[in-house]
Parts: structure tokens; C-alpha cells; sequence
């Protein structure tokens, strides 16, 4: 039974599939090692865009084993650089300025008269001492008496209420 076991493993093994194999490493070999050098020189020189895309595509297939990409095999949505034959594309229509802004006058302010003076409440005189002809009162006028009535400065009726002089 052992014997059976170790022959069908020994069959199988020859059977192992291709990334189970012990592949070579193609990042070490000379023809990559050459692709490689084409492409940094390519990148070092600048000039056509065209050289520097065939370098890439040289040491992709000698490094990666990668095939070289077409429009049919790219991925969907991924760039794929222009054929060299394809022609630019036209330049973009030129943007017309805007027209220069221009700022009006701001409004005038209407004038703003200055505040009035609070108006000043008259106090009525406090009567301080009185007569038999009449009174006197705190801001130092006298008022007659005439009969039952004072008379103001100003000749009207004056009544007193609480010491208040009240006179219209």
C-alpha cells in the first residue's frame, strides 16, 4: 500500500501545474538587464515620446513577460497612447476675455442733522415765603395777591398746591 501511495504521488508531481513549476526569474536575465538599461537611457535622453513607449514595452515583455498592449486587449477605461500616425488633436478655441468691471458710485448718504438738545421739563417754584401783598418763590419772583388769587409775573391766575406754584 505504501508503494502505491509513493507512486501516485510520484506521478502527480510530474503533473504540477505551470505556476507550481519553479519558473526562471526574468528580472535577471540579460535580455532584461539590456531593456532595462534601453529604458533608463530613454528616460535620462527625454526625446520622442515614441522611444521612450517602445523602451517600456521592451522591458515589459523581457522583464514581466508581458505582451505589448493593443486597443483590443486594454482594459476598459485605461489610456492607451495614440498610434504614431493618429493625428494631434486641434487647439482649443481661445477664451474671450471678460468685459473689465465697472463700478458705480456708491449712493450718497442722506445728511444727518445733528440730534436737538433734550428739551429741558420746566419744575415749578416752590413758594418759600410769604405776605400779606404776596409770596415769593425758590427762583426769586413775586406774585401779588389779589384778593383770594396771586397773580404771575405775567399777570395770569397762580394756584398753589403742596408748596408747588403752579402758574399757566
Amino acid at each position: 500500500m505504501r508503494r502505491f501511495a509513493f507512486l501516485c504521488v510520484l506521478a502527480c508531481v510530474g503533473s504540477l501545474p505551470a505556476w507550481a513549476q519553479k519558473s526562471p526569474d526574468l528580472m535577471q536575465t540579460p535580455e532584461c538587464l539590456a531593456a532595462r538599461k534601453d529604458l533608463d537611457a530613454a528616460l535620462a535622453a527625454g526625446g520622442p515620446r515614441t522611444r521612450l513607449d517602445a523602451a517600456r514595452e521592451l522591458a515589459a515583455l523581457k522583464c514581466f513577460g508581458a505582451r505589448p498592449r493593443t486597443a483590443a486587449s486594454a482594459p476598459e477605461g485605461r489610456f492607451l497612447p495614440p498610434p504614431a500616425s493618429a493625428q494631434p488633436p486641434p487647439p482649443p478655441a481661445p477664451v474671450p476675455e471678460p468685459a473689465p468691471l465697472q463700478l458705480r458710485p456708491a449712493p450718497a448718504l442722506p445728511s444727518v442733522a445733528p440730534a436737538p438738545p433734550p428739551v429741558a421739563i420746566p419744575r415749578n417754584p416752590a413758594v418759600t415765603s410769604c405776605d400779606t401783598a404776596g409770596c415769593w418763590d425758590s427762583n426769586g419772583n413775586r406774585y401779588n395777591q389779589q384778593g383770594p388769587m396771586l397773580l404771575g409775573p405775567r399777570g395770569g391766575v397762580c394756584t398753589i398746591q403742596g408748596g408747588l406754584m403752579n402758574c399757566p
